[in-house]
């Protein structure tokens, strides 16, 4: 990003009036793609290429202060002074929360911008998901990640695929195709009986995401 900056003279005066303008430098081209599996459990995000990324979950390593303030809150004589001075605090520290969530979501979706040309996730079922694991979800924000990336995409001239929440990606073997239909949810690593191909349960979901999305785009 650059800024640009254009003086005008004020008649009858013999000062300037600036006016500023920014001005963004595209991304150079990469020519790679990547497919990205969204996880609850080893991590946040999951690349094709075995790169896991971790969320740092700004709301479960604040749950204590939490507590501690709405309990304080609860103490204290409605509309009095101490009252809101703890409303106070507890709006701080959910706007610290919100802001650290979002300062991860922006320099996420900045370096998967800058190292892949087309990025190809799965839709979710947010809804679906909170019902399972409630408040981690909120915390995890995936709906405001893919918002965010969206954007950086449309800025970048990135090409952001998602690909239905019903494509099979997690049992099929990203070697060989073989479903495993005896998969659950606590395998995390499995091998492949028909090709021997030992997997990373998240790796090889965000591999068959990749090319579910690559398919839809050629």
């Amino acid at each position: 990003m650059g800024i640009v900056g254009v003086g005008f003279p004020i008649p009858t005066s013999d000062k300037c009036k600036l006016i500023f303008g920014f001005y963004y430098k595209p991304l150079p081209t990469t020519g790679k793609s990547v497919g990205a599996d969204f996880g609850m459990k080893d991590a946040y995000l999951t690349l094709s290429t075995g790169e896991k990324i971790q969320h740092p979950q700004p709301l479960k390593h604040s749950l204590k202060k939490l507590r501690s303030l709405n309990k304080a809150l609860s103490r204290k004589v409605k509309g009095s002074n101490g009252w809101w001075w703890c409303v106070r605090q507890i709006a701080r520290l959910y706007r610290k929360i919100s802001n650290q969530r979002k300062d991860f979501h922006w320099q996420l979706a900045s370096k998967l911008c800058k190292k892949f040309d087309t990025i190809v996730l799965e839709t979710l079922n947010i809804d679906g998901m909170k019902r399972l694991w409630g408040r981690k979800v909120s915390d995890l924000s995936f709906y405001q990640f893919v918002e965010i990336l969206r954007y950086k995409c449309q800025k970048h001239k990135r090409l952001l695929k998602e690909i239905d929440q019903w494509t099979a990606t997690t049992k099929p073997c990203s070697t060989c195709g073989f479903h495993n239909e005896n998969l659950t949810l606590n395998d995390r690593q499995w091998t492949c009986p028909e090709c021997s191909s030992h997997h990373d349960r998240d790796i090889n979901a965000a591999i068959n995401i990749l090319r579910a999305g690559m398919v839809s785009v050629t």
